[in-house]
């Protein structure tokens, strides 16, 4: 009899194959699952983090004024909008209580601004597992360093009738800082050097008051720019060491080129005061009529209320070049001098010109120095020549050492020229007042950079129209460095 093996349960091993096929499927869908909704919440978590960081940056840009915030509200909204991928619209990430927070470092000097938001994303496959939401949260974060700033402005009488759009441009530039956190002073410069408004020692400085404190009618006067440039050093160094801002600025504005040498001179003994020239030579059409080829030296001006001490002098000489001198003030000094300061261990003269600097690339005793020096004294005649490259140099010399300065932060220069008058070749060599604004503010531009000092930068305003963005453009830069 033939025997028939029996083969295997095909039916039973079947039934095992599918229970084994089930289980790795829903493996597979449950690892599908987790790494489609993985993906999901991690696009999601992309765009929160953009949308808080976004918001965090924003809201430093307004500490100073308006709504932070609204400001952190708004941004936020506008990176993360409601449903994004899915997301459950409730709650809202802006309602939270800990969605904006601000904090003060007084020690760092910084203002820190966070965003906290979170948002819940429905899942898909992965509720197979019984995963049904993910929660994805973030936190942005951004700084505002607190700002010490002295703002010095130009009042000479070339100003003219473009005074209001220069008063109202400061004054808008002067509101874009933070009153509880930040210092401002302000400094005014025609014949003399005026503080305006203090630097104040604690935090903070009366914004409505400075901004009022810009003079509604223009001064007038000459351009004592040095004078004015080193009050405005003065004032950031008269906050205490230890409290000093990390972000120290000076602000100089004109429309014209320093043209006035302050120190003590013999004809008024026991009085700083300083002697000034006339623009030069003529350069056309100069509506305004401010160069000429016969200057005029006249003086002398208290370097603080710009007042005339003791008689009037003034001498128009025939031309520029012309050696001729006012007999009651026939040399310069050997130094500046400068009476009025308020920091400590400030220096109080500098020397006339110095070949540690360089103009164009040349030593600037080379370039534009002074000469016929009594070799006895050491002394130069004060002819217009040597007053106007003194006055020149001056200004060079203190911008250096202001950036040079060694309180807690180094100090950067920013400087606003406006009008034809800075871009008209003046002076002994001849040059344009605005190459000289270039390099007190050591302008990457500037032939004469110093790259192992801070970076300021020089801003043209061609007419009054061009003032309000000039300082717009400044307030803009400040702010991205302040950050």
């Amino acid at each position: 009899m033939t025997r028939h093996r029996r083969g295997p349960d095909l039916s039973s091993e079947k039934g095992v194959a599918l229970i084994y096929m089930a289980v790795v499927l829903t493996a597979l869908l449950l690892f599908t699952g987790l790494a489609i909704d993985s993906g999901r919440a991690y696009v999601v978590k992309t765009q929160l983090t953009k949308a808080a960081d976004g918001a965090a940056l924003g809201a430093a840009r307004h500490l100073n004024s308006g709504d932070p915030r609204g400001e952190a509200t708004r941004i936020f909204k506008a990176n993360f909008a409601t449903g994004f991928m899915g997301t459950l619209p409730a709650p809202d990430p802006t309602e939270a209580p800990n969605f904006f927070a601000l904090r003060t470092d007084d020690a760092a000097g910084v203002n820190i601004v966070t965003v906290t938001a979170s948002a819940t994303l429905p899942t898909t496959f992965m509720r197979l597992g019984n995963f049904n939401q993910v929660s994805v949260g973030t936190l942005g974060e951004a700084t505002r360093r607190m700002v010490d700033l002295s703002l010095v402005l130009d009042v000479s009488s070339s100003i003219g009738s473009k005074w209001p759009a220069v008063r109202d441009a400061a004054r808008s530039f002067v509101d874009a800082f933070d009153q509880n956190y930040d210092r401002v002073s302000l400094l005014t410069f025609g014949n003399g050097a005026k503080v305006i408004d203090a630097m104040s020692a604690s935090r903070g400085f009366a914004k409505s008051t400075v901004m009022s404190d810009v003079p509604n009618a223009l001064p007038g006067g000459s351009t004592a720019m040095v004078e004015g440039l080193y009050r405005g050093w003065d004032e950031l160094r008269a906050v205490p060491g230890g409290q000093q801002s990390n972000f120290r600025v000076i602000v100089l504005f004109t429309d014209g080129a320093s043209n006035s040498v302050p120190g003590n001179y013999e004809a008024q003994p026991g009085t700083t005061t300083g002697l000034r020239t006339y623009d030069f030579p003529k350069n056309n059409p100069d509506p305004d009529g401010q160069t000429w080829n016969n200057p005029t030296i006249a003086g002398l001006y208290d370097t603080q209320t710009g007042g005339v001490v003791g008689p009037s002098r003034s001498l128009m000489v025939a031309n520029w070049n012309d050696t001729t001198v006012i007999p009651a003030v026939a040399w310069l000094p050997l130094t500046s001098f400068h009476a009025h300061h308020r920091s400590a261990g400030i220096p109080t003269s500098f020397p006339l010109q110095t070949a540690a600097l360089t103009v164009d690339g040349v030593p600037q005793s080379n370039v534009r120095g002074l000469r016929q020096k009594n070799v006895a004294t050491g002394r130069y005649p004060a002819q217009v020549f040597n007053i106007n490259n003194a006055a020149r140099n001056l200004l060079e010399i203190i911008a250096n050492e202001a950036r040079n300065d060694n309180g807690d932060y180094r100090i950067r220069i920013y400087t606003i020229g406006m009008g034809d008058l800075v871009r008209y070749r003046l002076g002994t060599m001849p040059e344009k007042p605005e190459d000289i604004l270039m390099r007190i503010a050591n302008d990457r531009d500037s032939t004469d950079f110093n790259n192992a000092q801070l970076e300021g930068k020089y801003y043209f305003a061609a007419t009054e129209a061009d003032v309000g963005p000039a300082f717009q453009a400044l307030q803009n830069q400040i702010i991205r460095l302040s950050k």
